[in-house]
Parts: structure tokens; C-alpha cells; sequence
């Protein structure tokens, strides 16, 4: 899996519900739940609930400190 395929992917579901679970350091999880809202060179972008936008980059999906779920 490569960053460009990523991209390619997430492209095709720009506005679709998404959740993003962070893996943190000591065994943390955080769970975001939202919108793929935008696309950028190194990151992408959600929209949460609340208007609030948390912005995740495509290499922390390969090293899988990020899991998405669309």
C-alpha cells in the first residue's frame, strides 16, 4: 500500500461518513466520527459533528497509527 493509492481511494469518498480511530501513546484510543471533507498533498481532512475539523496525515494510515472506516 502506498500513499498515492490511498489518495486515490479517499478521493472517490470525498463527503462520506467516515470514522477514525487514533491510536495515542499508552495504549490511548480516540474515536472520531464525521465527514472525508477535504483532500490536501500530505494530509486529508473530517468534519466532525460539532464543525470542528481534524485534519490526519495519509502516512499514519500506513504505519497504522490511524484506522479509517468508511
Amino acid at each position: 500500500m502506498n500513499i498515492r493509492i490511498i489518495k486515490n481511494y479517499l478521493s472517490t469518498k470525498i463527503g462520506s461518513r467516515i470514522v477514525v480511530v487514533y491510536y495515542g501513546s499508552r495504549n490511548r484510543k480516540v474515536r472520531y466520527v464525521g465527514f472525508l471533507y477535504k483532500l490536501y498533498a500530505n494530509v486529508f481532512t473530517i468534519k466532525l459533528a460539532n464543525g470542528e475539523v481534524k485534519s490526519f496525515m495519509y502516512i499514519d494510515i500506513i504505519t497504522k497509527t490511524i484506522r479509517i472506516c468508511i
